[in-house]
């Protein structure tokens, strides 16, 4: 798990998802927060019969940072782990850096024009005193798919122009229906958390 070094200095925010999330950054930390994560998970299961399985939950965790650092992310934050390796949700939020390309830097309110003007679903606001777009990518998925099943899987993403920057956050949740598991309370609670995220230089 290299960490990838950032062109610039990362970009600052508060985001308080509550202790049912579990935070894995995507630095040089990130192998030392998967080793915490399953050390939680499989605290009551002896080592040798966790061994197989933990094995296989390492390199899926190897993947999807992999995948993360290639979008340019921060940290990755997924349901917290339970004791004795019982199964948790399937969801996680990504929190990365986008680059609008453009050939100059753009007015916020033009950039959020645009992402509303062409993703179905969007819906444009204002989040810690910034400009900021909703996009609910699954109603991307054609209705003919739609019609062969119900949807199960989601992903709501918001991106939300950095102040005194020409950079934007992208705070991206992906979250799928599984027994026993509220989907849309997930994306409520996302919501609501989203919509208190804070600046704290600017505190």
């Amino acid at each position: 798990m290299d960490p990838v070094t950032p062109e610039r200095e990362p970009i600052t925010y508060r985001l308080a998802l509550g202790e049912d999330w579990c935070r894995i950054r995507l630095n040089e930390h990130a192998e030392a927060d998967v080793k915490a994560f399953l050390d939680v998970m499989f605290d009551a299961i002896p080592a040798e019969a966790a061994e197989q399985t933990r094995a296989v939950i390492t390199a899926l965790f190897a993947t999807q940072i992999a995948a993360a650092r290639a979008k340019r992310g921060f940290e990755l934050l997924v349901p917290t782990p339970k004791s004795g390796g019982a199964a948790t949700p399937g969801a996680a939020v990504l929190v990365a850096e986008v680059v609008i390309p453009a050939p100059a830097v753009p007015e916020p309110a033009e950039v959020v024009a645009r992402v509303a003007r062409d993703a179905s679903g969007a819906r444009t606001g204002v989040i810690a005193g910034s400009a900021a777009v909703r996009i609910d990518h699954s109603v991307a998925v054609s209705e003919s798919e739609a019609d062969a099943e119900p949807a199960n899987r989601k992903r709501i993403e918001y991106v939300i122009a950095v102040p005194h920057d020409s950079r934007w956050l992208s705070i991206d949740l992906s979250v799928q229906a599984v027994d026993g598991f509220d989907m849309e309370q997930t994306i409520t609670k996302f919501d609501q958390a989203v919509a208190c995220l804070t600046w704290p230089e600017t505190e």
